[in-house]
């Protein structure tokens, strides 16, 4: 009988694999399936971390290019007491992980199923080349559940299929590492202390308890980012401008698109005026159209959209919702939170159908289900590559047993995937139009039928709906000039971006824009106020980015950070080497620093 091992991430998910897969008992820190001849070894997540030695960037020239990139224990802790005890249980898995790939003859990469669970994995076989032939297949499991885990073991993907997933992180690993370890933090360092601008970080950095400072090749942007938009808030200068309204006896106000001065034109005020001078006091209706639209369940929540909803209505950080979302992936009672799909397949939804009524009965949500058969919106097993959207899985939590955070978003995604099966939205849309000499329009919108929208969280209150108009009817109107003041840009939010301003540039996933983010705030970069979600960028920030432009690096540039991240996305999808990348990282950073001398 073949013997095979698991290598699974941590030790809660080897006892979940083993709790699924049949009886075991456990030796020393590995599980045992006997009846399989299935061995299960945890890891302790990255057992092995980068341990180049650092000095040469500081006491030497830069750039600084180790001959080899360096893989060894780095233990942790803030006493050494921690730190011993540390190096001690990893060095230990360490043992026991080399121990069972020598026993094994067919490897399973059992791992967190993504990028960085792949990256875990082979960093570790990397020590031991011996063994590459063993590994023979990945288990990707999307859910922790004992059916989850079942149906992952009869399902094993060919390990090659996934291994671009580590050379794409080991190449995101690599460059970060030369761009802000070894070369970019040293050198703002030196050119800092050489303006006298050093010491004060420090003594700021010591009096608030923050982190020196330390410059990354995903920070820089992103703070760059948060700068600009403050900018451009602090230097914006108000411009007058007017509109003309129209107000109908029954105090519906009808609205037209041109805007007299602002930003547009520089039209005044007696521009208007003359316009409304030609306007007649009675107005003809000249259209009315109705529409009734059916109006679909919003997608299904993938982990950005989860925290940027919780950012907007519980003032949740995004580090807060993926902790939650990742303790309720280790109860057993949600999917893999990482992910940035918001599809599910056919198996998902066909479980969800049959325990439809019992999660209806938790939440207390009581309706007929419209929708029984699976719809394209939702569902499309084709174009679930890796991970499918977040949703409940069958194991039903105890809602009293969750904290008060874990509820929260155990109801919040459920809520969400019930809201698929629920009657679409019936809205009846009028857009009137009338003219006085100019034409004017408004809309109203009534909802005719609340379907899935009963279950929403209703944020804004519904609008009066419209009058009866019919086209050719006259109406007595009153014109009217409205002054406004042109308003900056807003101020960006946490929210924003999550759903938006990084999904745009491309920079991180959803499984690391929130501990980006957080890192910002943590290290005094930038300042998030918790009650707003919104950034504004501290004075550490701003030094820092101004010492890589005035260098002429690029690595603060969003636009090219979002070509380097395309870049390691094609690496992920084997389109591309990472040898070529990661040489185009060395010459960026050597014409940064360059910059030095100019």
């Amino acid at each position: 009988m073949i013997k095979r091992l698991i290598v699974a991430e941590k030790n809660s998910q080897a006892n979940s694999y083993a709790q699924a897969l049949g009886k075991f008992s456990k030796t020393g820190a590995s599980y045992i399936v006997s009846k399989l001849n299935l061995h299960i070894a945890p890891a302790a997540g990255h057992l092995l971390d980068i341990v180049n030695d650092i000095e040469p960037a500081y006491k030497e020239p830069l750039p600084y290019f180790p001959e080899e990139i360096l893989y060894g224990f780095k233990p942790q802790g803030a006493k050494k007491s921690d730190r011993d005890s540390h190096l001690k249980t990893i060095k230990f898995l360490y043992n026991n992980l080399k121990k069972e790939m020598a026993w094994a003859d067919e490897i399973i990469i059992g791992t967190d199923p993504d990028r960085e669970g792949e990256s875990i994995f082979y960093t570790l076989l990397n020590q031991f080349p011996e063994y590459r032939e063993k590994v023979k297949y990945r288990l990707w499991a999307n859910s922790l559940t004992k059916e989850g885990i079942q149906h992952a073991y009869s399902h094993l993907r060919p390990a090659h299929e996934t291994y671009n997933f580590f050379i794409e992180a080991d190449a995101r690993r690599t460059a970060d590492w030369l761009v802000g370890v070894a070369n970019l933090t040293p050198l703002v360092r030196k050119v800092l202390k050489s303006k006298g601008q050093l010491q004060e970080i420090k003594k700021a950095a010591h009096k608030k308890g923050y982190e020196k400072l330390s410059v990354g090749r995903v920070k820089a942007p992103i703070m760059n980012l948060i700068i600009e938009n403050d900018n451009k808030i602090a230097g914006h200068v108000p411009k007058d401008f007017w509109k003309i309204e129209v107000k109908d006896e029954n105090g519906v106000v009808f609205a037209n698109n041109q805007i007299f001065g602002g930003n547009k034109n520089s039209q005044s005020e007696s521009d208007a005026k003359q316009v409304l001078e030609n306007l007649s006091r009675e107005a003809k209706v000249i259209d009315v159209v109705k529409e009734v639209e059916d109006k679909k369940a919003p997608f299904l929540f993938n982990l950005t959209q989860l925290q940027a909803y919780m950012s907007q209505h519980y003032h949740f950080s995004s580090a807060q919702t993926l902790s939650v979302a990742e303790s309720l992936y280790q109860k057993k009672v949600m999917s893999y939170p990482r992910t940035d799909s918001k599809l599910i397949t056919e198996y998902e939804f066909t479980y969800l159908k049959a325990n439809l009524k019992k999660y209806q009965e938790l939440l207390g949500k009581a309706f007929s289900p419209a929708y029984l058969e699976a719809r394209k919106k939702y569902v499309n097993t084709d174009k679930v590559k890796e991970h499918y959207a977040l949703i409940p899985t069958e194991t039903l939590p105890v809602l009293e047993e969750l904290s008060h955070d874990e509820r929260l978003v155990y109801e919040t995604v459920t809520t969400r995937m019930l809201m698929m099966f629920e009657k679409d939205q019936k809205l009846a849309t009028t857009k009137v139009t009338i003219d006085n000499g100019k034409e004017f329009s408004v809309s109203g919108t009534v909802i005719l039928e609340e379907g899935w929208h009963n279950m929403a969280l209703k944020s804004k209150k519904e609008k009066e709906p419209l009058p009866n108009y019919e086209k050719g009817q006259l109406i007595t109107v009153e014109n009217i000039i409205k002054a406004g003041k042109t308003q900056p840009p807003a101020r960006l939010t946490e929210s924003m971006m999550l759903k938006t301003v990084l999904v745009k540039y491309g920079i991180g996933t959803s499984a690391t824009r929130a501990s980006i983010l957080a890192g910002l705030v943590r290290d005094g970069f930038v300042e998030l106020d918790k009650k707003t979600g919104q950034y504004k960028p501290l004075e550490k920030a701003r030094k820092t980015i101004r010492v890589l432009e005035e260098l002429g690096s690029q690595f603060a540039n969003p636009e090219k950070t979002s070509e380097w991240e395309m870049t390691l996305k094609l690496i992920g999808e084997g389109k591309l080497k990472a040898d070529e990348f990661l040489e185009g990282i060395r010459e960026e950073i050597r014409e940064t620093v360059k910059g030095q001398v100019n």
